[in-house]
């Protein structure tokens, strides 16, 4: 990326930089050849800078490539550019608001850390190493200069690291399973059960008595006796009824969800002392089920949770920051 020119603004005297063509008559007018687009604190980003960047840019690029899909005419694509310029503009802001804590924290990029990625980048595209790479950076006349590319990817490592450290952003297993019944409310997957349910009170001895008991009926049942004999003998009803995860808590949930049509589950600890479960069926649904929706799950949470985190540390630091687009 063309470096974000550093220089004071005590040296900068006019919104644009001006130089009028050697040879042109004293009167004639003179010819812009960058300005500055933006003041940030001490700093300027100049028209060429936010060229630069705008082929950097994930929103830029990937709304060109919609238009591009869509056999988009040349004039529409350059209304398309004109149009992202402002927001672009906030995004190359940004970053050099974020790159700018940096050296607070003393967060750096190493040289061995630049070579890894750029040969990384080399091995995802295909290519032979980081000559080829090279090679193809300066042949596509996209992305500046090597030297320019370079510092991007610099910077982004920069960032990688700040963003960690700053952000510090983490997903409990308790929103994973809100957020997956959430979305599963009215299309859980059901299971058919019998429940046996050990009460007991907070008292050490009886709690013992009746783990003791619970464990007794889990060997019975687990030995092929039937479920509603042994209900009968305790005096239980063992109805069938219907569970879903969310009308369980997450622990027991967590056991049933996972078992077959015909397992003995438990004896279980829940509020009302110790419960025992003998599945009966397990109710298909189309829904995904917990275990397999988990984990994407946590990593669309994160991304949530951490777009949120960056856009308000985003927020802070523009709200502290001097800015002037002057675009």
């Amino acid at each position: 990326m063309r470096a974000i020119a550093r220089r004071s603004l005590f040296a900068v005297s006019a919104a644009s930089l001006v130089v009028t063509l050697v040879g042109r008559p004293a009167h004639a007018e003179p010819v812009v050849l960058d300005r500055i687009v933006a003041v940030v604190n001490d700093d300027i980003i100049l028209d060429s800078d936010l060229d630069v960047w705008m082929v950097y840019d994930e929103r830029v690029s990937a709304e060109l490539a919609q238009l591009q899909s869509q056999n988009a005419s040349e004039d529409q694509m350059l209304r398309k550019l004109a149009e992202l310029r402002p927001s672009a503009l906030d995004e190359l802001v940004a970053r050099k608001l974020m790159l700018a804590q940096a050296p607070t924290f003393q967060i750096t990029a190493t040289e061995a850390e630049v070579e890894a990625y750029l040969q990384n980048l080399a091995r995802n595209a295909g290519l032979g190493g980081v000559p080829e790479l090279k090679r193809a950076v300066e042949e596509s006349l996209r992305y500046g200069t090597w030297a320019q590319y370079r510092t991007k990817l610099r910077e982004d490592i920069i960032l990688y690291k700040l963003l960690g450290m700053l952000l510090n952003v983490a997903v409990s297993d308790q929103q994973v399973l809100d957020r997956y019944r959430q979305l599963s409310k009215g299309e859980e997957a059901r299971l058919e059960v019998r429940r046996l349910v050990f009460q007991s009170t907070d008292d050490p001895a009886e709690r013992d008595a009746q783990l003791k008991a619970s464990k007794a009926v889990v060997r019975r049942l687990t030995q092929g006796e039937d479920v509603e004999a042994v209900a009968a003998e305790l005096q239980q009803p063992a109805k069938l009824e219907q569970v879903t995860r969310s009308s369980v808590s997450r622990p027991i949930g967590e056991r049933l969800f996972a078992a077959s049509a015909g397992d003995v589950i438990g004896p279980l600890e829940s509020g009302q002392g110790f419960v025992v479960f003998v599945v009966e069926e397990v109710v298909s649904s189309d829904l995904l089920g917990f275990e397999e929706a988990k984990e994407p799950l946590r990593e669309q949470i994160f991304t949530e949770v951490r777009n949120k985190a960056e856009a308000d540390l985003r927020e802070q630091l523009r709200g502290r920051a001097h800015v002037d687009i002057r675009l």
